[in-house]
């Protein structure tokens, strides 16, 4: 059956290969539909676990990080300035969320990638287009259902979901869902390394920001009923929600790093006896190897113990293809933390 299936790839791949031209259209075709994808996505998880608002429910706003945090605390001020549109209470947000992302995409434009900023234009775009259209009953009965079921505990776990899936699947197709995701990406680009302090300083300064603003326009808050009511202040409730804000951004953190696998990086070690092998990988993998001769313990024939480090993407190729080359080899693969020194990254387009 998996020679069948290779050899299915392989002659759709030589027809593409043939028809270069549908080969681009089904290529950008399938990019477009994952970039409306992942704002769908997002702009679903802001709309009915992030910021809901609905008529006749009072819903406590949590606190995003990046561009769309930084849209919240820009929606909020107008707020407080008494700027309000009942009609589409998303609407400022999205404004501010678009603008906010148009320096970011002519840096993903010129330091990543002309296909990358393309994309991820469409990205923003349509969550600005979902943002002002997924308004309604259905929407705020989403928000409530949950909000009443399972509290701010599960807004936050279902928002971070929604949000980490966005950026995950638009990382995996070699774009980004916008926002400071553009500046992660150009980083971890530039120094093959994780822009988690930058993200962290960000995000910090976006909820320090928010709970000023919130604690000093809110008024205490009553919960409970009867002789179990309680007064809380609005101090003590803005602060609170930075611990459910905080549970939403890990949650988005740890969705992406599960998908995706870009920057991550392996070590395979192979021990084999076939001298061609250094040389076939070489010649199929843009990566170099180390080569140490060593012998068998128990039969005493002479071994190549090679070693390469690879990209978690490249990762199944290369298996596949030691396996072609040499399927007695002996395969270890350790995951790496970091690399330094010339590892050659696919540069994005």
């Amino acid at each position: 059956m998996s020679k069948k299936r290779h050899s299915l790839q392989s002659r759709v791949n030589s027809f593409l290969y043939d028809h270069i031209w549908l080969k681009y259209v089904i290529e950008y075709g399938v990019a477009f539909f994952i970039s409306v994808l992942s704002a769908a996505i997002f702009a679903f998880g802001v709309i009915c676990f992030l910021k809901p608002s609905a008529s006749s429910y009072q819903f406590t706003e949590l606190i995003s990080g990046g561009s769309s945090g930084l849209a919240q605390v820009i929606a909020l001020i107008f707020s407080l300035c008494g700027v309000n549109i009942e009609n589409n209470p998303n609407l400022i947000f999205s404004i501010a969320y678009m603008l906010i992302n148009v320096p970011l995409i002519i840096l993903a434009f010129f330091g990543v990638g002309k296909r990358f900023a393309l994309f991820t234009l469409v990205n923003v775009g349509f969550v600005f287009l979902f943002s002002n259209i997924m308004v309604g009953d259905f929407f705020e009965q989403v928000a409530i259902f949950v909000d009443s079921k399972g509290g701010l505990i599960s807004r936050a776990l279902f928002a971070g979901l929604c949000t980490g899936f966005s950026s995950a699947i638009a990382y995996k197709w070699e774009t980004s869902a916008g926002g400071f995701d553009i500046v992660a990406y150009y980083l971890s680009l530039r120094k093959s390394t994780s822009a988690g302090k930058y993200s962290v300083l960000i995000n910090a300064g976006i909820m320090v920001s928010f709970v000023l603003l919130n604690a000093t326009s809110n008024s205490a808050t009553i919960i409970g009923e009867g002789s179990g009511t309680y007064t809380i202040s609005s101090w003590a409730m803005a602060v609170a929600v930075i611990f459910f804000s905080i549970i939403y951004l890990f949650t988005v953190m740890l969705v992406v790093d599960f998908i995706n696998v870009r920057n991550k990086k392996v070590q395979i070690q192979i021990i084999t006896s076939n001298s061609d092998l250094p040389r076939l990988l070489l010649a199929n993998v843009p990566h170099g190897a180390t080569i140490v001769d060593a012998k068998g313990a128990f039969s005493g024939q002479p071994r190549k113990i090679v070693y390469m480090v690879v990209s978690s993407l490249e990762f199944k190729n290369v298996i596949s293809l030691i396996k072609q080359l040499d399927p007695d080899s002996f395969v270890n693969v350790t995951p790496l933390q970091q690399v330094y020194g010339r590892f050659f990254v696919k540069p994005i387009r």
